[in-house]
């Protein structure tokens, strides 16, 4: 959840305390093996790209650590010693972040997770609190949500504690067993239809991003002039998602509730306003967003009142809080993140987005991407 570089999800990996029980595993090799298929499809895309794992000392309970790398042809999108988590009974796969516990006590309640709300509380230095979601115990482990207040809305961080309470895994569990492009597919909710491009096209761009964020505009602009000159080769439906970073950014949950507003009253003049932000980024103010808004509002025939009766309130940022909580569940933790089908593309590349896409429109055009 970071403009590229402005802010990521708090916890580092950490090895359990000494004397954890030893786990039995299938033989070496296997997971590995597995693994490295796995991983080609569920790290974002890279052409030319090439993966290994190897067993790495973390463990969780019930999880043995690997260490994955990976080299491709870009080498932004490298990874190296990535750990990631694979279940001993080969079910499941976790690449989030994972925290020990100094003082663990058996969870029987929310109140035993006093712990983690600390922790959490003083990396985002906001209200934080765990809540147990039993209908999400899965791998053995505790289902818990980190509901954090951001100050216009409470957003919940997906996690899972052990039922002794010795480790704390901050964010999803992803089923081992199948292909994360398929899994990904089943958590994007489409319904909203925020979105631009052929109705009928056969390919789907998901984007979350940030008003805020200069790196969301600066790959916006060009996805929008990738497809402009490469109109009646590449057909794709654009859908937008509001994931505005509430940890740094000051105007971006306001400029996602104006967007969400001006969508439910007159649909596409999202897609302006989007662009008149992206316009003043670089001077906007928090007060500069509800001129801008009000305006665009006027421009698109959107009474005032009607505007304002939906801008700022709960159920305009309980829309807002449905995007984030679901890129939550996608691992989403930088915005722009593009997911094309169920393929994360980071596009770290100027020529990312194009390699890609060519993969699915072989007569795609070239482009300069200089800014």
């Amino acid at each position: 959840m970071k403009a590229r570089g402005a802010w990521t999800l708090a916890g580092a990996l950490l090895l359990l305390p000494a004397g954890a029980p030893a786990q039995s595993e299938p033989a070496k090799g296997t997971v590995e093996q597995e693994l490295q298929a796995y991983a080609q499809n569920f790290l974002p895309f890279d052409p030319d790209s090439r993966v290994t794992a190897e067993k790495a000392p973390q463990v969780l309970p019930g999880f043995q650590g690997y260490k994955l790398n990976r080299k491709g042809r870009y080498e932004k999108l490298n990874v190296a010693d990535r750990i990631v988590f694979v279940s001993l009974d080969r079910r499941w796969f976790f690449a989030g972040d994972s925290v020990a516990s100094t003082a663990p006590k058996p969870v029987r309640s929310a109140a035993d997770l006093d712990w983690v709300e600390d922790r959490y509380q003083k990396a985002f230095a906001r209200p934080v609190k765990a809540i147990l979601q039993p209908e999400r115990d899965a791998a053995g482990l505790k289902g818990v949500a980190l509901q954090v207040n951001t100050g216009y809305m409470p957003v919940r961080l997906p996690g899972y504690v052990s039922p002794d309470g010795r480790a704390f895994l901050q964010g999803v569990l992803w089923d081992f067993t199948q292909d994360p492009r398929a899994e990904r597919r089943k958590r994007i909710d489409l319904s909203a239809n925020r979105a631009s491009g052929p109705a009928d096209a056969k390919v789907t761009v998901v984007e979350y991003a940030d008003m805020e964020c200069g790196y969301c505009k600066m790959r916006g602009l060009q996805l929008d002039k990738l497809l402009e000159a490469n109109a009646g080769v590449v057909a794709v439906r654009r859908h937008y998602k509001f994931f505005p970073l509430w940890l740094g950014h000051v105007w971006a949950m306001k400029a996602a509730s104006a967007g969400d507003c001006l969508f439910q009253f007159a649909g596409q003049a999202l897609f302006p306003f989007k662009a008149g932000v992206y316009a003043r980024q670089e001077t906007m103010t928090v007060a500069g967003i509800d001129e801008i808004a009000l305006q665009s509002a006027e421009a698109a025939g959107v009474r005032q009142a009607d505007f304002l009766s939906c801008y700022l309130r709960d159920e305009s940022f309980a829309r807002i809080r449905k995007d984030v909580e679901e890129g939550y569940r996608l691992g989403v933790i930088a915005t722009p993140t593009y997911f094309v089908d169920g393929i994360e593309v980071a596009w770290l590349e100027d020529k990312v987005m194009e390699d890609f896409l060519r993969t699915l429109f072989p007569k795609i055009k070239t482009i300069n991407y200089a800014r």
